[in-house]
């Protein structure tokens, strides 16, 4: 990554286009090694019988959905902060 000062335009540009590269690598990670195990093993029965187990798969599920929803909240930051950058001058007389 280039070193930015950090409230500068192309510092938000940067980490943005880092956070959805990021973004689209979890997903490749995820539809292609995540996905199938648990296409596989989540059917009627997987909650019939709600154990030690499945409340760590479970707890693993949530991580999961988590990590890309942070990632995901960390470009869209970037992105607004690049768009308004410099209409909410940040001086102490305001």
């Amino acid at each position: 990554m280039f070193k930015f000062d950090k409230y500068t335009r192309a510092y938000h540009i940067s980490n943005m286009i880092f956070y959805l590269f990021t973004l689209v690598v979890i997903g490749l990670i995820y539809v292609y090694g995540f996905y199938p195990p648990i296409a596989e093993v989540t059917s009627g029965d997987f909650f019939a019988t709600f154990g030690l187990r499945e409340f760590g798969g479970s707890l693993f599920f949530l991580v999961l959905i988590i990590v890309p929803l942070m990632v995901l909240f960390g470009a869209a930051y970037h992105l607004y902060k690049a768009a308004a950058f410099g209409k909410h001058p940040e001086t102490a007389e305001n």
